[in-house]
């Protein structure tokens, strides 16, 4: 996967995350709010991100609700390493190791690759001398990181149905 930079302007920046050659999502950020819209195959949302903490500062996602979704927090800023938390779940993730531009996320113990993705195409606008909270970065992270762990899954009602009725014979 990857992250593209599409359109900056100065009311809105946009970016798509791609998959060979498949766009999977389409977000766009207003300048004004802290507000993102993301559209996808699994339909319209609307988040909002919150910055908070003196000494450990921390990112939040929030739903079109205003309901705490995760966090994302950089373990020292310019490090690119961190913790993201979503769904009550907490995931590692390492970001431009090697100057590679990829993140790369991994389950809590470290012991698995979860998902990697490029941000080579938006690397120029990401300083990771200073906290990557300051950026888009963090943004993206937990937007693809919601993305991500949502059921994919599109089976027809008829498919389940039919489903249904092989296992009560």
């Amino acid at each position: 996967m990857k992250w593209v930079n599409v359109n900056n302007s100065s009311s809105k920046e946009n970016f798509e995350l791609w998959e060979d050659e498949k766009m999977l999502a389409d977000i766009s950020f207003s300048n004004q709010t802290r507000f993102a819209r993301i559209v996808s195959k699994l339909g319209k949302r609307i988040f909002s991100f919150e910055k908070k903490g003196f000494l450990t500062q921390r990112k939040f996602i929030k739903n079109e609700y205003g309901i705490k979704m995760g966090m994302l927090e950089e373990l020292k800023p310019g490090s690119g390493k961190g913790i993201v938390e979503l769904d009550g779940k907490r995931y590692n993730y390492i970001f431009d190791e090697n100057n590679s531009g990829e993140l790369k996320l991994y389950d809590e113990s470290m012991q698995q690759n979860l998902l990697t993705c490029s941000f080579n195409a938006i690397n120029l606008g990401i300083n990771k001398t200073k906290s990557l909270l300051d950026s888009k970065f963090a943004s993206l992270l937990l937007v693809l990181c919601w993305y991500t762990f949502q059921p994919h899954n599109t089976t027809s009602v008829s498919a389940m149905l039919k489903d249904a009725d092989l296992m009560l014979q």
